[in-house]
């Protein structure tokens, strides 16, 4: 099973299933092989005794753990047929751990054009909104954000903390909960940067820091226009790097 990963600490701060006990992590495990193609998609999982004697649990916790993945969309249980893996159409996205598991087994470019595309959709909006309508104090912690930002370039996990503190400021500021809550889901990305950091990442942590100032100025002076602007301008930096984060997965993930 699943033993340590680099993503451990976001699924901890952030994930929807707790990644400890038997149960936690033999949903993560398996979820893991699913999104990384092991249990293709259309196919029927082995029988239940041999995944129970393969991962060494009880049946209550195997039984458990399918429903939560049934939960997550990934499985459909079907009493007389087995458990089949769902077509990944079916998928709960806007579940962190599913997007963690993205990043676990190797995104494939599609995955982070999908990524990419959602921040291009939600993000400029969002400092719109933000522009408009945060409060003196909501504008505060964003900029708070972003001097942790300016003071942890060259740390990656402190800067990419901060870099999600200060995108989901933004969030929260457009006083949408629904919007709020997709935060997670938006900043796997951010926190994909600091695996495995290497010299390129950190510069780059350096040359976003202008754009983010653009981004906080512009909700500072209430113009909705130039937020959104400053967004898009700030998308056009960000590259993740897929080969990047595979051999990154491969070296500090244990099968």
């Amino acid at each position: 099973m699943l033993v340590s990963s680099p993503f451990d600490e976001f699924v901890r701060r952030y994930g929807s299933t707790p990644r400890r006990g038997v149960f936690g992590m033999l949903v993560h495990d398996i979820g893991r092989r699913i999104v990384g193609g092991e249990f293709p998609a259309g196919e029927t999982l082995p029988n239940e005794d041999d995944l129970v004697a393969r991962f060494q649990v009880s049946r209550t916790t195997f039984r458990e753990a399918m429903k939560t993945l049934a939960s997550k969309g990934l499985l459909e249980i079907r009493p007389k047929t087995g458990t089949r893996v769902r077509d990944q159409k079916h998928w709960n996205h806007t579940d962190p751990d599913l997007m963690v598991w993205y990043y676990e087994t190797g995104p494939s470019q599609a995955v982070l054009d999908a990524l990419r595309d959602v921040r291009r959709v939600l993000e400029p909006a969002a400092a719109a909104r933000a522009a408009q309508s945060a409060t003196p104090e909501e504008i505060e912690r964003i900029a708070e954000a972003y001097a942790a930002m300016c003071a942890t370039v060259g740390n990656p996990a402190a800067h990419s903390e901060a870099d999600r503190a200060f995108h989901a400021g933004i969030f929260e500021a457009t006083h949408n909960f629904i919007l709020a809550r997709l935060i997670d889901v938006i900043v796997i990305g951010i926190y994909g940067n600091a695996v495995n950091a290497t010299a390129r990442v950190v510069a780059g942590q350096a040359m976003s820091l202008p754009y983010h100032a653009a981004v906080l100025d512009a909700i500072r002076a209430r113009d909705p226009d130039a937020a959104s602007l400053a967004v898009n301008r700030l998308l056009d930096t960000w590259q993740p790097n897929p080969e990047r984060i595979a051999q990154a997965r491969r070296a500090k993930v244990s099968a």
